[in-house]
């Protein structure tokens, strides 16, 4: 299994790293496709510098948003969730007549795949080529250690035996011992049932308790 994992890793690590020496530009081709679509829609705003590094984009009636390529800020939001340039801070890039690629951050940048899928997995020979050690000390098993708490009671079961566990309740547990065992008299041979009634009995023998 750990054979497996580790061959298929270390192909996947070859497989991105060529795929990204292919790319073309200095940018991943997906964050290539968002930045062209937010550079169409930047033709609708118009920027006004506010001095410093402040600019203010107007994209329509009731549209306005405070930009600051220093910071990295724009009031939309949309650059602090995605890290990606939105059209109020491309529209502040093209008043300054600069390149936008320069200010994607640099995790998007082909050079960072290169360099991440540059740490490749060596390869390693059969167990048959391996070198025995003479000197090496036998590997124990480690120590068992008594858990805390209290033990449990029911034991772990296989993967292919039922997994739940029926419990049953006290009511449900006298009737299973009834049925297991013979059902006995209630009375033996020589005692009788008494059918006398309450009103022949003594004041002494009636044991009911009446409320005063």
């Amino acid at each position: 299994m750990m054979k497996t994992v580790r061959t298929r890793i270390m192909l996947l690590i070859v497989k991105k790293k060529e795929e990204a020496e292919k790319w073309k530009g200095m940018l991943c081709p997906k964050i290539r496709k968002k930045l062209d679509v937010n550079i169409k829609d930047l033709l609708r705003c118009v920027s006004s510098h506010a001095g410093r590094n402040r600019y203010q984009i107007e994209c329509g009636p009731d549209s306005q948003h405070v930009v600051d390529l220093v910071e990295n800020f724009c009031s939309c939001r949309n650059c602090d969730i995605t890290s990606i340039l939105c059209m109020h801070a491309l529209a502040v890039i093209h008043l300054k007549n600069e390149f936008p690629d320069t200010y994607v951050q640099t995790w998007y940048t082909k050079q960072t795949q290169l360099d991440i899928y540059s740490n490749f997995i060596k390869p390693i020979k059969g167990p048959k080529q391996w070198v025995s050690l003479l000197n090496m000390q036998p590997i124990l098993p480690p120590t068992l250690k008594r858990p805390l708490g209290r033990p449990t009671k029911v034991r772990m079961k296989e993967p292919d035996e039922p997994q739940t566990t029926e419990r049953l309740s006290k009511r449900r547990l006298s009737k299973r011992m009834k049925q297991a065992t013979p059902n006995q008299q209630e009375y033996t041979p020589t005692q009788e049932k008494c059918n006398t009634p309450y009103s022949c009995l003594t004041p002494r023998q009636d044991t009911r308790h009446y409320r005063t």
